[in-house]
Order: structure tokens, then C-alpha cells, then sequence
């Protein structure tokens, strides 16, 4: 059976190595670094051209790092064969409103795909499902992320958050993994969680496959910020479940939100506690409403509180809101992920949600809420 060619027109930027990732089918290489002296645009046409003509050509890949180069391959591929299957390869991380359908001709597939190196294997099921839309991919993998930092005198509550997270994976959510992000930790936080680790691993006999329990570090503590951005770039799911890791969120409650954001309208759903938190001290509600009140203008409608600790993001809005965020922003993140959405116009769900207060919490209401202001100063004159 002729399975049919798949030509490749790349700059080899970042370095995907295609003959061994799709090595199923006859990879054709096209305008190779010094292949041809030419003009870009008579490269193009000649080799699609002969593209068209000498293969049963079943995808084309188009992987440049500039959009004007990809833009212009995408349309000489379009003018020569207008319902053409073309995947285009993206990073991560987008500029904004870098989403070429409008400008590109014809009326065939065109699916884009973001590349992250460590999931290889997921360009081939992306290519598959383009060639062949008959076969099943898996879809609903679910990601939670966790943070941790100095958390050994509080360990106790990490293993019965880990304890109840897992018996809702084995019972509703087997494409789940969970990820624990070390905030620079300075105690045996990362420590305890390898040995708890160990002890899951070796006790499952059920679903715990690679990568259902894993424990990433951050060169730095970045006060919450660096377990947004990097869970997002490194971590390939179709849901991203940020979620404290101290058991102050009840599982239930993570379920409902899942449930909504299963539903696929909303490309956000959050969990609020700011009304129905428990223990929580006059002092910490008194500062809890004044960040509400100074914040409403940077949340998009319907959000009332920025700094919820449980959030489900959509994979699809990933690279639109990742340009936003800033390593630097600290707790602040949550305020800075609310106003991207705004800006891009994302549909926002908040449910209320069951939250404990847990002891030994690492927040500092000075210096934090100094930050805070920081921040919100600096993300008014970033993205004015």
C-alpha cells in the first residue's frame, strides 16, 4: 500500500529530527540551509512544483522560526495545490496574535502544532491524525501541577493532598500525571518527595506509567512564578491543573472544575475561595478585599479574585497568554495570567470552591503585598 510522502520545508531552526520521528513515511527535505542561491520565492515554487509532481504528497510540514518565511511558503504551497494538508510547527511561546489563517490562501487543513522537545512522539500521533482522521488519538490528558518550597515541616499535608489526588486519577482520570515543581527549596522538601516517590511507584499495579509522578526543579525561587511558565512550555497536556500543594483544596472541588473545563467552552476555569475560606484572620481578609477592589479593572468579566491557588488552562490558549507572563512577577503571576486573558479575550469560568487555611504558609503580607502593588504597576506600563 502507497502510504503517500510527507515533504518537509524547513530552516532546521529547531531541530526536529523528522527522518527518525516519522520514519513511517518517505520524508521529502526542502530548501535546505545553502541548498539553493536563489530567490525564496523561486525556491519555493520550483520545489513544490516538483514536489507535486514526482510524489503522492500526503502533508506538507512547514517549520520556519520567521513568519514572513513560513507565511511565504504556506502560500506557494496554497497556489499550486489550494486544498493542500499543512502542518505548520510553532514554539510555545507566540507573539502575540501570530495566528496566520487569514493570511494564507486555499481552503485545506491547516492545523498548527507546537513543538516541545520533550514529547517527540507527539508531532507523529499529530501527523497521524491529519493523514488518517479514521484513527483515535488520546485526548483529555490532564496535567497538575504542583508547587512546593520548603515544605518538610508541613510534609504531612503535601502526602494527603498527593494521597486523595491519586485515588481521583485512578478512579476518573487515567491520562493524568502529576508534577511537582521544587521552588528552589533550601530544606529536604525535594528529598521526601523522591522517597515518597519511590513508595507510589512500587505500590501501584494499576495506571502509574512514565511520567505519572514527577518532581521538576526550578534554578531559582521565583515566589510561584516559574512553575506557570515552565509547567506550560515543558509539560505537554491538553489541561494544565495549577493547584497548591499544601491540602487546602478539597479533590471534589478540583473535579467539578475539570468537569466544566472538559466541556471545552471555557478556556479558563478558577477556583475562587476569597468568600468561603476557612480560617482565615481579619488582617488577611482586610488586604484579600483590597486587592479585589484595586484589581477588578486588570480581570476579565465575571472574575473577582486573582489570586485563587486553583486554575485549569486550556492547552489551546497556552501560546496566547505565555508572551504575558514574567518570571519576575512572583505571587503577582495569577494577576498577570487574569489580565491576559482579558487582553486576549478569553472565556473565563469562576466557581467558588472549599479552601483551607494551612499553618506555616510562606506568604508574607508586607512584603507581598508590596510586591503585589509592584507588580500591578509594572504590568500597567508593560502591556499599555
Amino acid at each position: 500500500m502507497n502510504q503517500g510522502h510527507i515533504a518537509v520545508f524547513t530552516d532546521h531552526g529547531r531541530h526536529i529530527p523528522y527522518e527518525s520521528l516519522i520514519s513511517y513515511y518517505p520524508v521529502l527535505f526542502y530548501t535546505q540551509p545553502g541548498k539553493c542561491p536563489a530567490s525564496f520565492e523561486q525556491i519555493a515554487i520550483t520545489e513544490v512544483q516538483e514536489a507535486e509532481s514526482e510524489h503522492d504528497i500526503k502533508l506538507y510540514i512547514v517549520d520556519y522560526q520567521t513568519r514572513e518565511d513560513e507565511l511565504k511558503i504556506l502560500n506557494q504551497i496554497r497556489s499550486i495545490r489550494s486544498r493542500a494538508k499543512i502542518l505548520l510547527i510553532k514554539d510555545v511561546v507566540q507573539m502575540k496574535g501570530d495566528f496566520p489563517y487569514e493570511a494564507v490562501k486555499g481552503d485545506g487543513i491547516l492545523h498548527t502544532f507546537s513543538y516541545r522537545a520533550g514529547y517527540p512522539n507527539e508531532l507523529f500521533a499529530e501527523i497521524q491524525h491529519i493523514i488518517h482522521p479514521e484513527y483515535p488519538i488520546l485526548k483529555d490528558t490532564i496535567a497538575f501541577i504542583l508547587p512546593i518550597f520548603n515544605e518538610e515541616k508541613r510534609f504531612m499535608h503535601v502526602k494527603q493532598f498527593l494521597e486523595a489526588l491519586a485515588e481521583l486519577i485512578s478512579e476518573d482520570y487515567i491520562h493524568a500525571s502529576i508534577n511537582f515543581f521544587d521552588d528552589a527549596s533550601s530544606d529536604r522538601s525535594k528529598a521526601l518527595l523522591h522517597d515518597y516517590r519511590s513508595i507510589v511507584m512500587e505500590a501501584t499495579d494499576t495506571l502509574f506509567t512514565v511520567g505519572y509522578l514527577e518532581v521538576h526543579q526550578v534554578e531559582r525561587n521565583t515566589r510561584k512564578a516559574g512553575l506557570f511558565i515552565e509547567g506550560m512550555k515543558n509539560i505537554s497536556s491538553d489541561y494544565y491543573v495549577f493547584v497548591d500543594a499544601d491540602n487546602s483544596f478539597k479533590t471534589e472541588d478540583i473535579a467539578r472544575l475539570l468537569t466544566i473545563a472538559q466541556n471545552d467552552y471555557y478556556d479558563i476555569v478558577i477556583g475562587t475561595k476569597d468568600l468561603t475560606i476557612e480560617d482565615r484572620g481579619l488582617v488577611r481578609r482586610l488586604l484579600s478585599f483590597a486587592k479585589r477592589n484595586l484589581t477588578r479593572t486588570f480581570l476579565p468579566k465575571g472574575v473577582t479574585d486573582s489570586q485563587t491557588g486553583l486554575k485549569i488552562i486550556n492547552r489551546r490558549v497556552v501560546p496566547r497568554i505565555l508572551p504575558y507572563l514574567n518570571v519576575e512577577s512572583g505571587l503577582a503571576i495569577d494577576l498577570e495570567l487574569m489580565y491576559a486573558a482579558k487582553k486576549e479575550r478569553l472565556r473565563v469560568f469562576q466557581q467558588p470552591v472549599t479552601c483551607i487555611e494551612r499553618e506555616g504558609s510562606h506568604v508574607n503580607l508586607v512584603k507581598d503585598s508590596i510586591a503585589f502593588l509592584k507588580t500591578m504597576v509594572a504590568l500597567y506600563r508593560r502591556h499599555r
